[in-house]
C-alpha cells in the first residue's frame, strides 16, 4: 500500500476533528457504526481486498472510540467539580503568566493524580516558581465556553483559585531538587528577558520575542490586530517554518565546521527537541518537530522520508494520546498549510509550468525570473488556500490581501527568527556579545519593516472580509472545493459552471439570511479590559456604547474595522467622567459617527465637545429613542436600554445597585463594568456579562452570588447575544 501512515494518520485526525463538533451520544453511535462496517468488511471479500477502505474505517473506529472514552472517563467526571471546593496538593508545571495564571498538576488530594488545572493567582500573596508545591483548599470551576476548547487541547479541564478570602492559607513548598524541565522553562524565561532588555529597539522587542519564541504577551494590540487583518497572524505562532529554518541553519553551520554529517544530523535533532521544549510544547510546534525529526532520522539511517507519511505519523502521534489536540487552532492551521504544500503545491506548479512553457519562447531571458516569481506565488497559494476554511470557521473573517502579505513578510520573518535565535545564546557569552548586538540590530531593522508593511496593508479598505453569517463560513470553503472539483473533472468548462453555481448559492443564502434576520438585534460585549464596549447591530446598522476606562474606544474601533464598518449610527458615552470620554478619538478618528449621545456634563466635556460627529444629543433626564423601537435612559449613572421588550442594564464602574429602584433592577441582560456593584444580589436577570481582566477575574467572581443566573466574562473573548426584542436572549457560540 502506498503511503499507509499518511492514510491512517490523516484519516484518524479528520475523524477526531469531526468528533469534536458532535455530541457525545453521536460519537458513540458513529463508533459503533464504523465498528460494524469494519466487521462487515472483514467478511466481504471485495471490501477486505481494498486495504485503503479498510484502513480508513479502522482509523474512524479508533478515533470516535478514543474520543468518546476520553470524554466519558476523563473530562465528564471532572465537570462535576464545577462550583465545588477541593483539598489538593498540586505542582506547578510552568512559569506564572503575566495575567497571574499558572498551570498546575494534581499530585494528591480529592482529584485524580495528573489532573491539570488552570490556577489563577492574585499576584501579591503567592508567586510560585515552576515545580513548586502548593497545598490547600481550592475553588474549582469549568473554563468559559468561549475558551474551553483551547484549554481542553492543552489537557486543562478545570479552573481554580484559592478558596476563602486569600492565599495565605495555601501552603507553599519549595522542593530541594527540581526536574530537568525546570531548567528548560528557566531558559525560556531567560530568552524572553534577554530580548526585552535590549536597548534602543524602538518598540520592536515584543514582536521579535513573539516571532522567534512565541511570546505573544509582549506584542502590542495594534501590531497583533494588523497582522490578523492582513492574514499573517500565523507568523506570530511558532510553527513548522521556525523548526525547518533553525534545523537547516544549524545543520549548515555544523557542516561548515566539517563535523561528520551523521553527527551533525544527530546534533540538529537534539536542537529540534530543545527548541520544541523551549517554545512550550504547543501542539503546532510538536507536529512540526515530529516531522522534522522523522526527516533528520531518515537521513541519518540513509532512508528518504515521505512528506505525507511524515505528516500522518506526526498528527497521529499528537492526537492518539490527547484527542482534544484537534481543538487547537494552531495545529489545524499548521496541518492545513503543510498538507497544501505537500499536495496542492505540486499540482499548482505543474499547471503554472505548463503555461510558462508555452510562452517561454516569447519571453526570452525574462522567463527564468518569471518562473521564480510564479513559483513563489504558487507556494504562497498552496499554503494559504487550505487554511481558509480553518480561518473562516475559527475567526469568522478572511483576508483578501493575505497572499500579497505573505509574499512580502514570510521571508523577512525567517530572517528575524534565525537572527534572534542566534543572538540570544551569544548574548550570554561575553566575548561574543558584539555579534549578538549586531544580530539584534538586524532583527530590529527587519521587524520595523514588518510593522510598516502590516500597517500599510491593513489600512487598505476591505483588506479583510468579515463572514458574519455562520452559513457563509460553510458555503465559502464548500464553493472553493466545488470549483477545484469542477476543474479537475471537466477542466475550464467545469470550473466556470461550478463558479457560477457557487455564486448563485451564496447569493441565495445571503438573501434568505436577511429575510430571517430582519429586526433581530445582535449585542456584542467586547473584550476591552475593565471597560464595557458594546456593539449593537440590526439590519446593517451599527451603534456603539462605551463605559469605563480608555480601552473601550480602541477595542471598538478595531472590531468595527474588522467588520468593515466605516460609519456608526450612534456613539453613546453616558458618563463624561469615565476615562473612555478622555480618549474617544481612537474611535472617531477612524470611524464616522452620525450621532454622538453623551451625558449632560463631566470632567471630559471639553474633549467630547471637540469630537467629529454629524449630530449631538445630551442626556438630561430624558429618554433617547433609536431604531424605531429602541430606547436608552440613564438611572443614576446606570444605563438602561430597551430593545422592544428586551431590557439591558449596563453598570458603571464602582457602582451601587441600591441606586436603582425595584423595577430598574429587573432586567434580561446585565453588563458589569470592571466588577460587581455593591448589593449585586438585588439584581434579577436572565444572564450577565462581566467586563474585567483575566488577572482579577477570580477575585471579581467572589463578589457574585453563585447560580443566581449564568454569568459570562470577556477576559478572553467577545460575548455576542442575539435578541428579537421579545425578552429573549440567545448567546452565540464562537468556535475559537
Amino acid at each position: 500500500m502506498e503511503r499507509p501512515m499518511a492514510l491512517l494518520g490523516i484519516s484518524f485526525f479528520m475523524s477526531l476533528l469531526m468528533a469534536s463538533f458532535l455530541e457525545l451520544k453521536m460519537t458513540v453511535v458513529l463508533a459503533a457504526l464504523f465498528f460494524a462496517a469494519f466487521l462487515i468488511g472483514l467478511f466481504v471479500k471485495q471490501i477486505r481486498k481494498n486495504r485503503q477502505v479498510m484502513m480508513v474505517i479502522f482509523a474512524a473506529v479508533a478515533a470516535f472510540s478514543m474520543y468518546s472514552v476520553k470524554e466519558m472517563l476523563s473530562y465528564r467526571p471532572l465537570q462535576r467539580w464545577d462550583g465545588q471546593n477541593a483539598a489538593l496538593r498540586v505542582e506547578t508545571v510552568d512559569m506564572v503568566q503575566d495575567n497571574n495564571r499558572v498551570t498546575v498538576r494534581v499530585i494528591g488530594g480529592e482529584l485524580p493524580k495528573g489532573t491539570r488545572i488552570n490556577l489563577w493567582l492574585s499576584g501579591t500573596e503567592l508567586y510560585p516558581k515552576p515545580y513548586d508545591i502548593l497545598e490547600g483548599e481550592f475553588s474549582l470551576s469549568t473554563p468559559n465556553k468561549n475558551i474551553r476548547s483551547y484549554f481542553k487541547a492543552n489537557g486543562i479541564y478545570l479552573n481554580g483559585y484559592a478558596a476563602g478570602y486569600g492565599e495565605n492559607e495555601i501552603k507553599h513548598i519549595k522542593p530541594d531538587v527540581r526536574p530537568f524541565m525546570y531548567h528548560i522553562i528557566e531558559a525560556r524565561r531567560s530568552a524572553r528577558n534577554t530580548i526585552m532588555s535590549q536597548k534602543n529597539m524602538d518598540g520592536t522587542s515584543g514582536l521579535i520575542a513573539g516571532i522567534a519564541f512565541g511570546f505573544k504577551q509582549d506584542i502590542s494590540p495594534d501590531i497583533e490586530y494588523n497582522f490578523r487583518t492582513v492574514g499573517v497572524s500565523h507568523l506570530l505562532a511558532v510553527s513548522g517554518l521556525h523548526v525547518a529554518l533553525l534545523s537547516q541553519a544549524l545543520l549548515w553551520f555544523l557542516c561548515l565546521l566539517r563535523i561528520p554529517r551523521r553527527l551533525s544530523l544527530g546534533i540538529s535533532s537534539a536542537g529540534v527537541l530543545f527548541f520544541v521544549a523551549l517554545t512550550g510544547f504547543e501542539p503546532s510546534i510538536l507536529r512540526a518537530g515530529l516531522m522534522c525529526l522523522i526527516f533528520l532520522v531518515g537521513q541519518m539511517i540513509g532512508r528518504e522520508s515521505d512528506g505525507l507519511n511524515s505528516l500522518g505519523v506526526s498528527v497521529f502521534g499528537l492526537t492518539v494520546f490527547n484527542p482534544y489536540a484537534v481543538n487547537d487552532v494552531g495545529l489545524l492551521l499548521s496541518f492545513s498549510a503543510t498538507y497544501g504544500l505537500l499536495v496542492l503545491y505540486p499540482m499548482l506548479k505543474r499547471t503554472a509550468s505548463a503555461l510558462l512553457e508555452k510562452r517561454s519562447g516569447k519571453m526570452g531571458a525574462a522567463a527564468v525570473l518569471c518562473e521564480k516569481a510564479v513559483d513563489s506565488v504558487m507556494i504562497t497559494a498552496a499554503a494559504t488556500l487550505p487554511t481558509l476554511p480553518v480561518i473562516l470557521f475559527s475567526f469568522g473573517q478572511i483576508s483578501l490581501i493575505s497572499p500579497i502579505a505573505n509574499l512580502l513578510m514570510v521571508f523577512p520573518t525567517s530572517v528575524v527568527t534565525v537572527t534572534a535565535c542566534a543572538a540570544v545564546p551569544l548574548y550570554h557569552i561575553a566575548p561574543l556579545r558584539f555579534i549578538s548586538s549586531f544580530l539584534f540590530g538586524v532583527a530590529k531593522v527587519v521587524t520595523g519593516y514588518l510593522i510598516k508593511v502590516s500597517e500599510w496593508l491593513a489600512s487598505i479598505p476591505f483588506a479583510t472580509v468579515w463572514a458574519k453569517q455562520s452559513f457563509m463560513i460553510i458555503l465559502i470553503p464548500a464553493a472553493i472545493c466545488l470549483v477545484i472539483l469542477g476543474y479537475r473533472l471537466l477542466g475550464r468548462h467545469g470550473l466556470r459552471i461550478m463558479a457560477v453555481w457557487s455564486v448563485i448559492a451564496m447569493l441565495c443564502g445571503v438573501l434568505t439570511h436577511r429575510l430571517l434576520m430582519k429586526d433581530v438585534t445582535d449585542i456584542t460585549v467586547l473584550n476591552a479590559g475593565y471597560a464595557s464596549a458594546l456593539l449593537l447591530e440590526r439590519d446593517g446598522r451599527t451603534g456603539v456604547i462605551m463605559m469605563g476606562d480608555g480601552s473601550a474606544a480602541s477595542s471598538a474601533a478595531q472590531e468595527l474595522e474588522r467588520r468593515n464598518v466605516r460609519t456608526v449610527d450612534f456613539l453613546m458615552i453616558p458618563n463624561l467622567d469615565d476615562e473612555c470620554a478622555f480618549c474617544p478619538m481612537a474611535l472617531t478618528d477612524r470611524i464616522g459617527v452620525n450621532c454622538l449621545i453623551t451625558g449632560a456634563s463631566g470632567e471630559y466635556s471639553d474633549t467630547v465637545d471637540a469630537l467629529k460627529s454629524d449630530g449631538r444629543i445630551r442626556w438630561d433626564n430624558c429618554c433617547v429613542k433609536f431604531w424605531s423601537d429602541c430606547y436608552a435612559e440613564l438611572y443614576n449613572g446606570w444605563l438602561g436600554i430597551k430593545i422592544g421588550k428586551t431590557r439591558i442594564l449596563v453598570s458603571p464602574d464602582k457602582s451601587k445597585a441600591s441606586d436603582l429602584n425595584e423595577g430598574q433592577r429587573k432586567t434580561n441582560l446585565v453588563v458589569y463594568t470592571g466588577g460587581p456593584p455593591q448589593h449585586v444580589s438585588s439584581i434579577t436577570a436572565q444572564a450577565g456579562v462581566l467586563c474585567c481582566r483575566a488577572e482579577t477575574l477570580s477575585a471579581k467572581l467572589k463578589g457574585f452570588t453563585r447560580d443566581s443566573y449564568p454569568l459570562y466574562n470577556t477576559t478572553e473573548r467577545d460575548i455576542t447575544i442575539r435578541t428579537r426584542g421579545t425578552g429573549d436572549l440567545y448567546f452565540l457560540k464562537k468556535i475559537v
